[in-house]
């Protein structure tokens, strides 16, 4: 499910002097390897590589300069260079202003993106059996021990976004410039460093067995393609595709033990996998139920990442 928070990032300060849309990657636990292919892993990657080029087109160019002139306002200020601090506000100003002049009831301009990824390799079996112990340690009051049992059951991408609070940074800009045209030096580097502490971070969080099970129908899909139908698959391609379709079933498996609970949506999808699987089986053509599929995914990411 689709994890959303918003909190004030007390030190971003420290965190937004951006490298735009890094990209992290956090290790976790790996308990047995997950049999994919590297077709399907590049397939996720690519889609995590798509997420992260349109939330970067969704980046406001004028709030990021407006972030940067701040950020050098306050540089300036360090080195005792007030007129260069007031230059650098006048510009954020002007850029702020653009921003709530084209869109007056925006409160949040997003600055910056970036994706972690946590991963854990393992089986839906695997996964069961160590929410059980999980469960056991919890009644005996382990509760530290359960705990890092847990920290290790993620496997999804994280996108966080970076924002600037309308309703409250441009008022903090002007009134640092205000200080600043008084001679307040030290109270006006104050204000700035307050307002970037105020910086608004959003995360969505996408499941990566949903990816991973989306991209092995799409896998399916291109070898039904490149055959020319169900009626021309050759007795090794067939079994390709069933391989990839139980792979698909698998992780919507892996997703529901794991807690990335779509209720009824994954119920669904998983019955029509199944249909497919029966269809291609008995030479029946599947295109009408590859799109019906499809849609299910693309609503599911839609829903999931909103």
């Amino acid at each position: 499910m689709l994890r959303k928070s918003k909190f004030l990032a007390a030190t971003a300060a420290l965190s937004l002097a951006f490298p735009t849309a890094a990209c992290a990657q956090e290790a976790e636990t790996q308990i047995e390897p997950v049999k994919t292919t590297e077709e399907v892993e590049a397939d996720v990657q690519a889609q995590t590589d798509e997420t992260l080029s349109e939330r970067r087109a969704e980046l406001l160019a004028e709030a990021t300069e407006a972030l940067s002139e701040t950020q050098k306002a306050i540089t300036a200020l360090e080195k005792e260079n007030t007129q260069e601090a007031l230059d650098a506000l006048a510009v954020a100003t002007g850029k702020l202003e653009l921003i709530l002049a084209r869109d007056p009831g925006l409160s949040l301009a997003p600055v910056d993106v970036s994706i972690v990824e946590r991963d854990v390799l393992t089986t839906p079996e695997a996964v069961r059996e160590l929410r059980d112990e999980i469960e056991e340690l919890t009644d005996e009051g382990r509760l530290q021990e359960a705990r890092r049992l847990i920290a290790g059951l993620a496997s999804e991408i994280v996108i966080r976004t970076a924002n600037l609070p309308l309703l409250t940074y441009p008022d903090a800009i002007k009134l640092a410039a205000a200080q600043l045209d008084r001679g307040e030096e030290e109270l006006a580097l104050s204000t700035l460093n307050t307002a970037l502490s105020t910086i608004v971070v959003t995360e969505a969080t996408v499941p990566l067995p949903m990816l991973r099970a989306e991209a092995s129908v799409d896998a399916a899909r291109e070898l039904l393609d490149e055959a020319g139908g169900v009626t021309s698959l050759s007795g090794e391609q067939k079994e390709q595709v069933a391989t990839h379709l139980g792979a698909a079933r698998t992780q919507l498996e892996m997703a529901e033990a794991l807690g990335y609970e779509a209720g009824d949506a994954r119920d669904d999808l998983d019955d029509d996998i199944e249909q497919l699987e029966e269809q291609i089986d008995a030479g029946e053509e599947s295109d009408s139920l590859f799109d019906s599929i499809k849609r299910q995914f693309n609503s599911l990411k839609d829903r999931l990442t909103t």
